[in-house]
This record gives C-alpha cells, structure tokens and sequence, in this order.
C-alpha cells in the first residue's frame, strides 16, 4: 500500500511539473457581437471514451449566448454545444443564457477542452420558449449546476435536485482545472461515483491526497430538467 502511494505520488507530482501555466485570453467568442462579455471557462478533462459536458453561463445567469468558442489541448478533441430548435438560428432563440458543451476525442487519447461563450448583457435571466410555440416538442430543459472545489484528499458527497415542479431527466459531472493548461492526466486522481436517489442526483467524490493544491481543481456537477 505505502509502495503504491508514493507511486501515485511521483507519477502526479511529474505532471504537475509538466502544468506550467502559460498565458491566458478571450477567443473568438465575441467576434462580430456588439456589447459583449467574454466569458472563459476551466479546463475540462476530456476522456480517452466517452463523453465531457460542461455548462458555462453568462453572469449571474443574466444575458444572452450570442458567441461561442474553444481551446484544446490538441487537434483531436472536438467540441459542439446543445442548441435549442427554432427558426431561424440566432442568439436568444438557438441559446439562451447557459451552454451545454459536449466534447470528445476523436482517436480516444485523454485531452482538455477549455469553452468560452460572448454574452449579451440583460437585466433579467433569459428563458427561451420559443420551441414550444413553433413545434410540437416540449419546453427546452434547464440547466442546474453546482461547482465543488476540489483539495487533495477530499472526500465528499454532494447532492443535487431540480426546482419544485420540475423532473430530473439525466445528470453529468466535469473534471476541470482553473490553471493555464495542465496535464490531463491529473483528471486521474479525482473520482467521482454517481447515483440518482428518489429523483437527485448524489455524487461522491474523492481526490488523491498526492493531486497538487496549485492546480485548482473543481468538479462540476449538474443535472438536466423537465417542467
């Protein structure tokens, strides 16, 4: 046991080395958007398989999406966000004031992905429903995150529900590092176990005592809504 340890412990605080922060901007997200507010997300572990979604919000969840872009940490990690349906495409009918982003690797080598999104400030929370009054389909879901700082040797369970009135339909958790750009081997030492219990999602977590403190890590978790 003490032999493995001390291996966990070597082999992150190699990579910690290699996490050497570099500098840091806005992207693309508000090219071409008038009265923009960029807004840059963590990096987010992307697996080797299987799939890394992430909400990034405008703030205090007031504005509108009108922009979107991202960072990798290479060329095979590929990146779409969730729109909703409605014609034609635009901000504040296509996006309201949350993007889901949903990233892969296309030739499954672990990787990051780092999102960002232009807002359009409004004073008030946008709601699109839009989708309702032009087709069939139900309302849009909602969007509820929580983000839990992350420490070495945490061990925490944490649970998380729709508003009153509404139904939980699925919930996903995002490993994510606030520095420049680390190496996404660290998402290895953070586990999260995931159960849905009388409609909530509940989430333990651990992280290994040998993940860096420098690093910044969080998890998000969040669920999906129905009304």
């Amino acid at each position: 046991m003490i032999t493995r340890r001390l291996a966990l412990a070597a082999l992150v605080s190699g990579l910690a080395f290699a996490a050497v922060p570099g500098g840091a901007g806005a992207a693309n997200e508000c090219n071409g958007v008038p009265r923009c507010i960029p807004v840059e997300g963590p990096w987010v572990a992307v697996p080797a398989s299987g799939e890394a979604d992430y909400v990034l919000s405008c703030p205090q969840g007031k504005g509108i999406v009108a922009g979107t872009d991202g960072r990798a940490s290479s060329t095979d990690i590929r990146a779409t966000f969730d729109g909703i349906l409605g014609s034609p495409v635009a901000s504040g009918r296509t996006t309201n004031s949350a993007v889901l982003f949903r990233a892969v690797s296309a030739h499954h080598r672990a990787g990051l992905f780092k999102p960002f999104i232009g807002c359009i400030p409004t004073e008030t929370a946008v709601r699109n429903t839009i989708a309702t009054e032009l087709s069939p389909l139900g309302a849009p879901l909602d969007f509820r995150t929580m983000t839990v700082k992350i420490s070495p040797g945490l061990q925490r369970t944490v649970t998380l529900s729709c508003p009153a009135g509404e139904s939980l339909v699925d919930s996903w958790n995002a490993t994510a590092f606030g520095t420049a750009k680390p190496a996404p081997q660290l998402a290895s030492a953070i586990q999260v176990q995931t159960k849905i219990v009388n409609g909530r999602a509940r989430l333990a977590i651990t992280a290994s005592e040998a993940l860096p403190a420098g690093i910044q890590a969080q998890v998000q978790i969040g669920v999906r809504c129905a009304r």
